[in-house]
This record gives structure tokens, C-alpha cells and sequence, in this order.
């Protein structure tokens, strides 16, 4: 099965490539004198075969070949997805035109129009992954707001900093520390990392990560769950060594209660059950014998499972793992795929935040979307308030 699955991904991936490799070669071919056929398809095939590498082997590479090629792997994917949207439709649009000729002529056999064309669209997607690399660079702080009609002990607001989807690792390997220096700036109470944590142990660990991450600061501590990189890594043993090092608590299908006022609970990522061989834990289990009288914050990286969380009596649930898509258009599919792919919602007495993450998986850049920590206040009020 496993064979099975690579060798479609794998004749899907080649077919795509070549298919945008075949266009540039028939617009561009016959109009750049110097370019030669055989070197044009040797070039496209080596960016080819180490976009192929830089994915799919990056964690048996030696290091100074793992972050150049990841990277390199990266970019290709990204521009991959935008050559193949223009390509698609000024496919379609000549398509179209072959039926009703809708075209003005000087658009339909001009081929200096043509080769205009088609460079500016390889311009155009140039700018985007630098502008998108650019923005990626920047971490912004969202802000919200809520309230929790509840009791919790003697407090009465709590103030969180919510940090998801950083992705530590060879593309974001110093990006903790201005991490660290945007959530310390906010003062919180309470420090929670949903899922997504490290990418690559190694570079966590020769970067000296863990030791930066002991630098934040936060009243009732650091808690996380793990995310589906998380779960779903050959290193998983050794990145919970590198949190707990770091001295963030790891929730696993568990619970907290902090301060005598308040509940944390971390989930296994849904995607767990593909490593572990089972499913999580039930989140009604996972609640039995608390007291619900009590505010009870859920750690579950991917926004799912609502109607689970609200009849379980979870009053907030806090997620990530969607990037808010990253990039257009995945943004379009996130919105499909999850009832809230980010932001805010509340459904009864459940509230969700859905965070697009602190930093970037895969391209490193972000055309749409925003790196960012979530600043939340939580309002608790007393039995009988009512929003």
C-alpha cells in the first residue's frame, strides 16, 4: 500500500512538472536563441528531482545539504502552485477561444504578444514569493477578547499567550527568539502552544533552542499538545525530550488543573491514530471527575471535533494547524474543510480561537494570511452573567 501510494504521488508530481516544464519550453523555446532543448529539460529535471529530495528525504540528508535542498524543495512547491494556476487557465481561456473565437486576432496570432505574456507571468509570480517571503518575516499579535461565565477561584481574568505552528527547524531555525521577545512584551498569565512545535529535532537541538524557550516568561506556566508534525514524526521521543527540556509541560490525552481555578487539556492529534496504531482518547473520558463548575480550556491543534468538545462542557477551545491556508488559494480550501479555519466562533457555550500560526511549514512565505501570537484576555464572570 505504501509503494502504492508513492508511486502515484509521485507520477502525479512528475505529471504536473512536466506539464509546466513542456509549456515554458513551448513559449519560451523558440524565442530565446541560446536556449539549448537538452539543457533547458537537464535544468528543469535537477530542480525537479531535488524539489522531489528536499521533501521527501530531508531527514535522512546530511546537514549541509538538508536545509538548502528543504528550501529549494520548498520555494518549487510554491511556484508550482502558481504556474499551474495561470497555466490552467490561459489554457482554458485559449480553449474557450477555439469554440467562440471571443479573442481579439492580435491576441490570438501575435506570438511576441504570447511570449509577453507568459513572462509576465513568471514576473508575477517572482514578486509574489518575494513579497511572500517578506511578510512571512513579520509577527503580528492578534488580539481578542471573551468571556467565560464561570467561576475560577479568585481570579477573575486571565491573560493568555496563544503561540501555534511554529515549526522549529532548518527553515525556521532562529525564529523562536523573536517569538520569545513578542510573548514576553505581552506579560501573560498563562503560555499555551497547540500542536506543531518542531520541525527537526537536530536543528532544535544545534541551535539550542530548548535553552531560548526556557526565557519565557508566564505566571502559571507553559503547556502544549502535539500537532500532526508532532505525531507523525520518526523523532517524535526526542522532541518531547526538547520540550520538556525546555521546560514546557506536554498534555498527551491529559489534563491540568492550574491554580486551583482553571483546566487545561491537551489532545492527541486526531493524526496519532496513523503512528500510535489507536485512537485518541474520548474527550468525555478525558473530563471525567472534574469540576465543570470550573473553566476548561481545550489544547486540540486541528479545529475539529466542535459538537465533541461542546457536549463534553469544554468552554474554550484553542487550535491552530491550518496556517489560515498559508498561501492563496489554500486559503479557499481551508475554509471549506473546517467550520472555522480561523479566528473566532462560538457555538452555544463553546468558544473557539483558531490561530494561523507563528511561523511557516513548507515555503517559507505567506501571500494572504499572517504570522502571528494570539493575545487573548478571558473574562470570568460569576454564575448569572450572561453575554
Amino acid at each position: 500500500m505504501y509503494f502504492f501510494i508513492v508511486s502515484i504521488f509521485l507520477a502525479l508530481y512528475g505529471g504536473l512538472n512536466y506539464y509546466i516544464g513542456l509549456r515554458g519550453w513551448q513559449f519560451w523555446g523558440q524565442r530565446v536563441s541560446f536556449l539549448d532543448i537538452r539543457v533547458y529539460w537537464a535544468v528543469f529535471a535537477v530542480i525537479v528531482l531535488f524539489s522531489v529530495l528536499g521533501i521527501a528525504f530531508k531527514n535522512f540528508l546530511p546537514d549541509f545539504l538538508r536545509s538548502g535542498l528543504y528550501l529549494l524543495a520548498s520555494y518549487w512547491l510554491a511556484a508550482m502552485a502558481y504556474f499551474l494556476l495561470f497555466l490552467v487557465f490561459f489554457d482554458l481561456v485559449r480553449l474557450l477561444d477555439r469554440w467562440t473565437g471571443f479573442l481579439p486576432k492580435v491576441m490570438q496570432s501575435n506570438s511576441s504578444f504570447t511570449f509577453i505574456m507568459w513572462s509576465f507571468v513568471v514576473l508575477f509570480t517572482a514578486v509574489l514569493l518575494l513579497y511572500g517571503t517578506w511578510n512571512a518575516q513579520n509577527l503580528k499579535v492578534t488580539s481578542y477578547e471573551i468571556n467565560i461565565p464561570k467561576q475560577a477561584g479568585p481570579l477573575s481574568r486571565l491573560h493568555i499567550a496563544l503561540i501555534s505552528d511554529t515549526h522549529l527547524g532548518a527553515i525556521n531555525d532562529q525564529r523562536q527568539k523573536k517569538i520569545i521577545d513578542t510573548a514576553n512584551s505581552l506579560n501573560p498569565d498563562l503560555v499555551l502552544f497547540p500542536g506543531d512545535i518542531i520541525d527537526d529535532i537536530l536543528f532544535f537541538e544545534k541551535y539550542g533552542i530548548a535553552d531560548d524557550l526556557q526565557k519565557i516568561k508566564s505566571k502559571y506556566g507553559i503547556y502544549a499538545s502535539l500537532g500532526n508534525h508532532d505525531s507523525l514524526s520518526k523523532d517524535l521521543r526526542l522532541n518531547i525530550d526538547g520540550l520538556n527540556k525546555a521546560g514546557i509541560e506536554l498534555l498527551r490525552d491529559s489534563s491540568v488543573k492550574v491554580a486551583d481555578s482553571f483546566y487545561i487539556i491537551g489532545r492527541e492529534d486526531k493524526s496519532s491514530a496513523m503512528s500510535s496504531g489507536k485512537k485518541r482518547a474520548e474527550l468525555g473520558k478525558l473530563m471525567q471527575g472534574m469540576d465543570l463548575s470550573l473553566p476548561v480550556i481545550l489544547l486540540d491543534h486541528q479545529p475539529i471535533d466542535l459538537e465533541e468538545a461542546k457536549s463534553a462542557g469544554v468552554d474554550l477551545q484553542l487550535s491552530g494547524h491550518t496556517h489560515k491556508g498559508q498561501f492563496f488559494p489554500i486559503n479557499l480550501i481551508t475554509r471549506k474543510i473546517f467550520a472555522v479555519d480561523y479566528g473566532y466562533l462560538q457555538t452555544e457555550s463553546l468558544q473557539v480561537i483558531v490561530t494561523s500560526g507563528a511561523a511557516t511549514w513548507g515555503p517559507p512565505l505567506r501571500i494572504g494570511s499572517s504570522c502571528e501570537i494570539v493575545d487573548l484576555i478571558v473574562n470570568i464572570k460569576g454564575e448569572g452573567y450572561s453575554s
